[in-house]
């Protein structure tokens, strides 16, 4: 079967579903042409190393790509970002759809809603049907994110959407939140299914140096590692207050390790200085490829969102990394994500914003054995393999490919 991705984002833009979707549809014997732009994010300008023009060809891992380019911006102005967003879909629907082969189905990752744009027009004119993956809820991400707050806008974009579902042969989404939200606005049943993303995170067994788990990593404690974005919507001070609030009762075997960076950073810090926490650490920003000797070293791994009802129907894809990692996870997390841990056996939820729901939670903890932690890690793992791989969800997503190529 011949394949067209049409994909905003792609290797080498950290993205879901992009040259690792693409190689295994090739392994199981489909033609694959991807239709993307010049890569900007989330830096907000080209690449070193690319310089946009009319459009380039080119072959990544074996994987034929066609760039066509955009206006870079990764900004919070909400204009600035529609014109990103919009930018390719106008130089995909009238230079790249020129440029590409005529496929038997088209794969629609909807990132922002003006991606559906080229495949509807190659829908309407040679009638290649497209599958559409769905991976932000609009205009519910935009309005919750404060990027968009005219309703008149959201009205707008709410309309778009139902068209793009319309014109869309099936359709896949990330949750089954999403599932429930799509099927609200009149998406019919038989023409949705839940395809989880996976995760795009290399894990190994490697360990960290010595000299370095040693700093950071107490052997008399229990390590909390949360790594990742120290953004807003994290709400990452809802853990110092916990870490408080168990230095203040003298519970010392805990420690709360922050890998990375962000808006909030600084904040977090002033904060950890101003109240003398000595149960928390924070680490600077680690390459990728590094991130996996961290997470090995922790005992527990954390996830918060602050609490928010769009957040109870998403599945941030650190969950996934955090699961393929085969290590226990303490979430702070409502709905969706929370099933998948209970379901999993593999760590404890907690409600978001909630710092003694968090306490509550880590006295449980401190009262595990090392085998009873080892174990979770393992559930972690199986579940992940058996319910969250790449294998798994490219089965459903090759099978509804071949349905609507058919149709």
């Amino acid at each position: 079967m011949k394949i067209l991705l049409v994909k905003q984002l792609f290797n080498p833009e950290p993205t879901a579903k992009s040259l690792d979707f693409a190689k295994e549809l090739q392994r199981r014997g489909h033609e694959v042409e991807v239709l993307t732009g010049f890569p900007s994010y989330p830096i907000g300008k080209i690449y070193e190393g690319y310089k946009q023009r009319i459009y380039k060809r080119e072959v990544m891992d074996d994987v034929p790509l066609i760039r066509v380019p955009i206006y870079p911006d990764h900004s919070s102005s909400g204009i600035k970002r529609f014109l990103h967003y919009f930018s390719y879909a106008i130089s995909a629907t009238f230079i790249g759809l020129f440029l590409v082969k005529k496929p038997d189905v088209c794969f629609v990752y909807q990132g922002a809603i003006p991606a559906a744009i080229p495949a509807i027009i190659l829908k309407k004119l040679r009638g290649i049907p497209f599958l559409y993956d769905i991976n932000d809820l609009w205009p519910e991400t935009v309005a919750t994110s404060g990027m968009l707050k005219n309703k008149t806008a959201l009205k707008i974009i709410n309309g778009w959407c139902n068209f793009n579902y319309r014109n869309a042969a099936f359709i896949t989404v990330a949750t089954p939140g999403f599932k429930k939200k799509l099927i609200a606005k009149g998406v019919p049943l038989e023409k949705l299914e839940v395809v989880s993303n996976w995760s795009r995170d290399k894990i190994s067994t490697e360990k960290l140096p010595e000299e370095i788990e040693n700093k950071y990593f107490k052997k008399d404690k229990i390590n909390i590692l949360y790594a990742g974005n120290l953004g807003i919507v994290q709400s990452l001070q809802t853990i110092l207050k916990t870490a408080k609030m168990l230095q203040d009762q003298e519970e010392n075997k805990i420690q709360f390790i922050f890998l990375g960076g962000g808006a909030d950073e600084e904040n977090l810090k002033k904060t950890a200085r101003d109240w003398q926490l000595k149960n928390v650490t924070f680490i600077p920003r680690v390459v990728s490829s590094e991130v996996t000797k961290y997470l090995n070293a922790g005992d527990f791994l954390l996830v918060h969102l602050k609490k928010d009802d769009l957040f109870k129907i998403t599945i941030p894809s650190k969950i996934l990394a955090y699961l393929k990692s085969g290590k226990p996870i303490l979430m702070g997390l409502e709905g969706n994500a929370a099933e998948i841990l209970n379901k999993a056996n593999a760590g404890y939820t907690f409600e978001p914003d909630n710092p003694k729901a968090l306490k509550e939670q880590i006295i449980k903890m401190i009262s595990l054995s090392h085998n009873d932690i080892l174990q979770m890690g393992k559930n972690a793992k199986m579940y992940y393999s058996e319910n969250l791989s790449i294998t798994s969800s490219v089965d459903k997503l090759e099978r509804n490919f071949k349905k609507i190529a058919k149709k």
